[in-house]
């Protein structure tokens, strides 16, 4: 920017940081712009540079400062030096010189939710995106339950900005507005909003309060389920209102949608604000859903929902010990080192638990839901003629041939040099719930890669059902699409997996 303006100028525009806890007034040479990055309620928002520090600048759409524009720039700026919270995107200050008013916030690397959403490239399972919108969730409540009020009035997939780790932000806040609590707002002489995202009662100038972003949220909800424009087949205003608000349409739900998030999308959207959730509501619904979306397993599901409800990652200790109270098995603590039960503990740690993050060993819900896949179905106890999954995992694993979680360039790398026949089998790298055989087949050390599909508790190899992957290879199974028969001889050993069955001293105190 041209700092073309005297040091009076400048210091005539301190009064927004006058208060200690206000804004910091950043002036204008400080700023440097770079590409545009984005489009608010407001005006355009740059990736930029300020104070050596990467930062989003957001810069009016017009510079001819009328009183009611410079009021509204104003007033974001005074709200926004008022929140703090990890799922609201970052205040950093601003310039509040007029001709030069930006400001400046965090920069959130990945962009909005939108382009993301719209990005049919862009690999987003439906846990991530609930996980998504728990943040989004999260971020708005903090607004709903400040003092005053904070009702943002433009709850929009474009709003919600995700960071490197793929956590939801909120931004924009040109439209929000402060109300008391149990108090109503109402517009007079246009609604403010995105009318697709926009609440009934706002369209028809009624009386309108938080549930208002509800009603947002569950618009939101439909598109981060979807990964659809809402109301795409609109395109009058004022037939789209009339749709609305009196014909009560609201977008399609999938018929394969979870049902508690299809309960969920419909309060939000509610016809009725009175209805309509509250965020605090909101946020314990999607705990369960997250679970449902992570986990197929009903058992699984309600195991996590008992002992983790609201947690996505736990310490591997705390999940193995809650396992083995539910499988009323001895916990690690409990049984003896040379034991049988504590080898099945060593093996599910050896296929569940993470070990890359500072803060030591983890269980994902997602991986256990994987994992469940895989082993699965998972019983709470062990009646008789049933194995438990924990014994189903240690009796695979017992087996040289598996190799458990392998790319096909790493299988193919494992049986380089091997003999013909040779093979390993892997968890599938494309299919939930399915393994892959992986087996040289040709003297030029050519690899045939094939699926085991599952039915149920069985599983399928070349057409056939088999009751567990120990009897596709006990019964020399394959050999009929241009492979070998499998020979257990000729399984290529996992010496990972293999020693975990080492003796282990009984004063150990590692599994």
């Amino acid at each position: 920017m041209d700092p073309q303006y005297s040091r009076d100028q400048f210091n005539n525009f301190q009064d927004f940081n006058s208060e200690r806890s206000g804004p910091p007034e950043i002036r204008p040479e400080e700023i440097t712009f770079e590409e545009l990055i984005g489009t608010g309620s407001f005006g355009k928002v740059y990736k930029g540079r300020c104070r050596q520090k990467a930062v989003a600048v957001k810069l009016l759409h017009k510079q001819n400062y009328d009183a009611a524009t410079l009021t509204a720039f104003r007033k974001e700026v005074h709200l926004m030096s008022k929140i703090y919270h990890p799922n609201i995107c970052l205040f950093m200050g601003a310039c509040t010189i007029p001709g030069k008013c930006v400001i400046v916030t965090e920069l959130v690397p990945k962009g909005n939710l939108e382009t993301l959403l719209h990005d049919q490239k862009m690999q987003l399972p439906l846990y991530l995106r609930m996980r998504m919108a728990r943040d989004a969730a999260l971020g708005i409540n903090w607004l709903h339950e400040s003092n005053p009020v904070f009702v943002h009035r433009d709850i929009k997939s474009s709003n919600l900005l995700v960071d490197e780790n793929m956590r939801v932000k909120i931004c924009d806040f040109g439209l929000s507005a402060l109300k008391q609590k149990h108090k109503m707002l109402k517009d007079q002489s246009s609604a403010k909003g995105t009318p697709l995202y926009m609440a009934p009662e706002v369209m028809m100038f009624k009386e309108f309060n938080e549930s208002s972003d509800v009603y947002s949220f569950g618009i939101v909800l439909w598109e981060i389920l979807t990964r659809k424009e809402p109301f795409s087949h609109h395109r009058e205003l004022e037939k789209f209102r009339e749709a609305v608000c009196v014909k009560h349409e609201r977008p399609i739900i999938p018929a394969d949608c979870l049902e508690s998030l299809r309960k969920l999308i419909e309060k939000c959207w509610d016809k009725d604000p009175q209805h309509r959730p509250s965020f605090k509501d909101i946020i314990s619904s999607l705990d369960h859903i997250i679970i449902d979306a992570a986990i197929s397993d009903l058992r699984g599901r309600e195991f996590w929902k008992k002992n983790f409800i609201t947690e996505q990652e736990v310490p591997s200790e705390a999940f193995i010990d809650a396992l083995c109270n539910w499988a009323k098995a001895p916990t690690r603590n409990q049984c003896d080192k040379a034991s049988l039960e504590y080898l099945n503990i060593k093996c599910l740690k050896a296929v569940l638990a993470d070990s890359s993050k500072n803060e030591g060993s983890i269980v994902n819900i997602e991986k256990f839901g994987k994992i469940l896949e895989f082993f699965g179905p998972m019983n709470e106890t062990t009646a008789p003629g049933t194995t438990s999954i924990m014994d189903t995992i240690r009796e695979v694993l017992s087996h040289k041939w598996f190799h458990g979680d392998l790319d096909t360039t790493e299988a193919a790398s494992r049986l380089n040099g091997q003999p013909i026949g040779s093979f390993l089998i892997r968890f599938s790298s494309t299919n939930a719930g399915c393994f892959t055989i992986s087996q040289v087949v040709g003297d030029n050390n050519s690899i045939k890669h094939q699926r085991v599909s599952r039915q149920g508790p069985k599983f399928i190899y070349q057409n056939i059902l088999y009751n567990s992957l120990i009897e596709i290879v006990s019964k020399s199974a394959g050999g009929n699409n241009g492979d070998l028969p499998l020979n257990s001889n000729l399984g290529v050993p996992n010496y990972k997996f293999l020693a975990l069955f080492c003796n282990v001293s009984s004063s150990s105190d590692t599994y």
